[in-house]
């Protein structure tokens, strides 16, 4: 089981992450369901992955590999229920994850950044590097998918993330930003594929 110890940085893998499979899966649905909702009208989306995952991969090994993303996806989804999210896909090292609340969603990132960023396992010190992305809105809710443009923003978003970053939408920071919790640094406006117009988007410091 991974446990909190002091963390390092990784560098972004050049291969497709498994952010990007996500992202390609739940555009490949039509979305021909019901819409789903908090009571003020947005769901919160998270997607995450571990950074340069296939590198690490390849320095642990196949068994060891696969421990660590079964200790991860444990600790996902134990981390994300103490915040009332829940893990809506995993793939790989990535998962997408719906929460009620904004502020419970961006909680619950900071709280995953700093535990993997201090991991270890019985081996000793196994410190991961993760990216995270957030976004606020509406969406449309399948059997098993959330489906919808907010959706594949929240995936933009987190695939423009570095390794060790949380980076959010504008309207998760609109959400957010008076809790005084959080900070918030610019990063500008950036047009994302297969969506209009320029959207802004801010990174969250969380050592």
């Amino acid at each position: 089981m991974l446990r909190a110890r002091k963390g390092l940085d990784m560098e972004r893998a050049a291969d497709p992450t498994s952010i990007d499979v996500i992202a390609s899966a739940l555009e490949s649905v039509a979305p021909v369901v019901s819409r789903l909702s908090s009571p003020d009208g947005a769901l919160t989306l998270m997607l995450s992955d571990i950074a340069n995952a296939g590198e690490v991969a390849l320095q642990m090994g196949p068994e060891a590999w696969e421990q660590l993303l079964r200790d991860h996806h444990l600790l996902v989804e134990r981390l994300l229920a103490h915040h009332d999210g829940r893990v809506v896909r995993f793939e790989r090292d990535g998962f997408l994850a719906s929460f009620g609340s904004a502020h419970g969603g961006l909680h619950a990132a900071l709280e995953l950044q700093r535990t993997f960023s201090g991991a270890e396992d019985d081996r000793g010190p196994r410190a991961l590097a993760l990216r995270i992305g957030l976004h606020s809105g509406f969406v449309i809710a399948g059997p098993e998918e959330l489906l919808g443009r907010n959706v594949v923003l929240a995936a933009r978003i987190a695939a423009h993330a570095e390794a060790g970053e949380i980076l959010v939408s504008q309207a998760l920071r609109q959400y957010t930003e008076t809790d005084p919790s959080f900070r918030f640094e610019s990063r500008g406006e950036h047009h994302f594929k297969g969506l209009h117009g320029e959207h802004a988007v801010y990174s969250v410091p969380w050592r």
